[in-house]
């Protein structure tokens, strides 16, 4: 998992060893979780999925950052997976973070797209296309005392001034980034919102194709 403050802390592994070389990890999962659907999460499934988004064809958007630099993985016991890796990477622990390195069961990972089920605080219940996505508290979660909603809907609305009205009036609890500049003043403004304002990591790019006339010409 990786913290707000850029840390890395275990999650379904409960700690990691790294050899000198730092060509190989050594992970120790975590004991007892489940998947959604009641199959017991292990090394197996992590061997399945790395080797799922490390296969040709794989559509993962990390396969060439993370996963085509897995030399091999080992799993000398249920609880225990051993990364050996091409060449050393630094960012490795943050990569397997990220949403790219989700863990999935070989039995459900063909409906992923449309009915994910994973072994985290929350179950897919329903998708609506362009519409909304729900999610619901798993009651098993090793974690579920922890866990104070739940329900959540999180809903598509593309129009800026349809989300401005979708707060107002009370349809929505929360608008997570994204919001138009135009509407800040008004909710600073008003006592039942709290606005808060931050940086953010991600970049635009904005360049030039060079593939087509008159920019494949160097002179150009």
């Amino acid at each position: 998992k990786v913290n707000v403050d850029g840390s890395v802390t275990p999650l379904l592994a409960e700690g990691w060893a790294m050899d000198p070389d730092g060509r190989s990890y050594t992970f120790r999962l975590r004991r007892g979780v489940r998947f959604h659907d009641g199959e017991a999460f292990d090394a197996s499934d992590v061997k399945f999925s790395f080797e799922r988004a490390k296969a040709e064809g794989s559509t993962n958007k990390a396969r060439k950052a993370l996963f085509d630099n897995i030399a091999s993985i080992a799993t000398p016991d249920a609880h225990t997976v051993i990364l050996t890796l091409e060449r050393p990477d630094g960012h490795l622990l943050f990569r397997l973070g990220e949403s790219p390195a989700v863990v999935l069961d070989p039995k459900s990972a063909a409906t992923t797209a449309s009915r994910p089920i994973g072994t985290g605080p929350y179950r897919f219940e329903a998708w609506k296309k362009g519409v909304s996505v729900t999610l619901v508290k798993n009651p098993d979660h090793r974690q579920a005392a922890a866990v104070t909603l739940s329900k959540v809907t999180f809903r598509i609305i593309n129009d800026a001034a349809a989300q401005v009205a979708a707060l107002l009036a009370g349809d929505v609890d929360g608008f997570p980034r994204g919001l138009s500049t135009q509407g800040l003043a008004q909710f600073k403004a008003d006592p039942r919102f709290s606005v808060t304002i931050g940086a953010t990591a991600g970049k635009g790019i904005l360049a030039i194709n060079n593939k087509r006339k008159p920019f494949d010409d160097v002179r150009v």
